[in-house]
């Protein structure tokens, strides 16, 4: 039986044709979901005593994934002209004036009337997959955790018990279901093509994921069967030896379209406080090595949190100043939520983004005045300035000497 589904402003096409991992292995309708509260993103059952039974790469299959509770019940609230409590953050960005994930994902809607039965089943046919390569990499970002960089995991034991840290480093090492090491599986590699039949998008990610070699099993296989008309997305920290990841360079380059994704979030001292651990000068040495010797599709992802936010221009004057010629690309942290720029008073934000008009793209002059305009600040400074000045402690840096616009506030 096919269902009949209402007319609605907020059908999405990613519960019907996407995947998204976490690096432990738990999966999710999508990456901006909601995480939290009872009714979320996350691929899971509801057992008979009301309790949830998360399903993740190691303990279910694909299809099984696919068609947990969850995912059914989102599928089904759409149907039905509902909003998903997993899918408010994008209402609250399209409410705000801001072109949520929803909008850019789903410009041309499925036919969800003929693939969706009356329980919200759907036959797998993964158009877009993200695939969060585990937890290795070399850097340990204050916007990031133990759970998505082992480079994090020393000061995630330091601080866990006296900071609130967006991390469940403990949970996910102490629980069977989940685990980091499912990014060697050829076994599971071998699962997701076969539940990919008309493959559009893969997206990689990590960690870092070319410190990741293992994966490269899946795009090997992919050429050998030519199935490699397909646009393939990497985010990339650019903090390696560059001669040691021209072959995956070299596998890319036999696909249809490569992005490559740049991930810095300002410019010298300032990054490399943020994205502790990375190098600038190497950063950039990288990043100019991608384009001189290879014909992707590239762009620089940053990613506004409370630190850079006074900032956000600087990254623009740099590259355009050193005739770089690559559109910068916001993303934004949503947690942990003493990080977030809404931090921010709401007045210091709007003087911010006034003086932006002309000075970033149109494009990320929108999304930030959609985003932190009109909105009010979460209440968290003090909490922000804990955990500054624990983190500084530990790591033997200085806040105030990098981000002198903060200070008074």
């Amino acid at each position: 039986m096919v269902l009949e589904y209402k007319m609605t402003n907020f059908i999405c096409n990613l519960p019907w044709m996407h995947l998204s991992t976490f690096p432990h292995g738990s999966c999710t309708i999508c990456c901006v979901a909601d995480h939290s509260g009872q009714q979320n993103g996350h691929s899971w059952n509801l057992n008979p005593d009301g309790s949830k039974q998360i399903l993740t790469v190691k303990n279910s299959t694909i299809p099984e994934i696919i068609n947990c509770d969850n995912f059914r019940s989102i599928r089904l609230d759409m149907i039905n002209g509902k909003v998903p409590p997993a899918c408010n953050g994008c209402h609250k960005v399209e409410q705000s004036g801001g072109t949520s994930r929803r909008i850019r994902e789903s410009r041309i809607l499925l036919d969800v009337n003929n693939i969706t039965d009356v329980n919200g089943y759907i036959t797998p046919d993964l158009r877009h997959v993200e695939l969060r390569l585990g937890n290795y990499c070399n850097l340990k970002c204050r916007t990031c955790n133990a759970d998505s960089s082992t480079s994090w995991i020393s000061d995630y034991h330091k601080l866990k018990d006296i900071i609130n840290l967006a991390s469940g480093y403990d949970a996910i090492t102490n629980n069977p279901m989940y685990g980091f090491d499912w990014v060697d599986s050829e076994e599971w590699y071998n699962e997701l093509l076969e539940n990919c039949p008309n493959l559009e998008q893969l997206h990689i990610s990590g960690g870092e994921p070319f410190l990741v070699p293992k994966h490269f099993y899946c795009l090997q296989k992919m050429v050998d069967n030519n199935k490699t008309n397909i646009s393939v997305h990497y985010h990339t920290n650019l903090n390696y030896d560059f001669d040691k990841i021209r072959p995956a360079l070299d596998l890319l380059s036999k696909f249809k379209q490569v992005n490559i994704s740049f991930s810095i979030d300002d410019v010298d001292e300032r990054n490399t406080y943020i994205r502790n651990s990375s190098n600038w000068d190497l950063t950039i040495k990288n990043l100019k090595l991608f384009l001189e010797n290879y014909n992707f599709v590239y762009k620089i992802t940053q990613t506004i949190n409370i630190y850079n936010f006074m900032y956000a221009d600087e990254l623009t004057s740099f590259i355009n100043n050193n005739a770089i010629g690559i559109e910068i690309s916001f993303n934004h942290v949503h947690s942990p939520d003493y990080l977030m720029a809404n931090v921010l008073p709401k007045h210091i934000r709007q003087e911010k983004i006034n003086s932006l008009k002309g000075n970033i793209s149109k494009k990320n002059f929108d999304d930030l005045y959609g985003r932190y305009y009109n909105t009010d600040d979460n209440g968290l400074m003090e909490y922000f300035k804990y955990f500054t000045s624990e983190l500084d402690k530990l790591r033997n840096e200085d806040f105030k000497l990098h981000f002198s616009k903060l200070i008074e506030l």
